[in-house]
């Protein structure tokens, strides 16, 4: 937690950025916030006590896209998977898992029919 001034000084300007781009498409909500806080890999992989790799999903590598076993479908009736690995990774991975997973079980294009409304 004693990384020093300067990568104190990148946190505090990445955090400032980002409430940038928040107020902007709400601007209804400066000057309501109370804290903030920002977590970059270093954070995690202190937290989590790791040394090594990636912290909020599989490695992006060629390997990793390669994998023919990612998906919403499992080899167990009824078990669908969704997630950030499903997908892709982060956040938007995550929503597009749901997506797949939802499709999966709905036996439909979840995607298509919320683009048509």
């Amino acid at each position: 937690m004693r990384r020093g001034a300067d990568y104190e000084r990148l946190k505090d300007r990445l955090t400032e950025e980002l409430l940038g781009q928040v107020f902007r498409f709400c601007p209804q909500l400066q000057g309501r916030i109370d804290h903030t806080e920002l977590a970059t890999p270093l954070s995690f992989n202190h937290f989590l006590g790791r040394e090594r790799g990636d912290f909020m999903s599989l490695a992006h590598t060629p390997q990793r896209f390669a994998l023919r076993d990612l998906g919403a479908h499992t080899h167990v009736p009824g078990l669908l998977l969704t997630g950030q690995d499903v997908a892709s990774a982060g956040v938007s991975g995550a929503i597009m898992g749901g997506v797949v997973a939802a499709s999966a079980a709905l036996e439909l294009d979840v995607l298509k029919d919320l683009a048509t409304g």
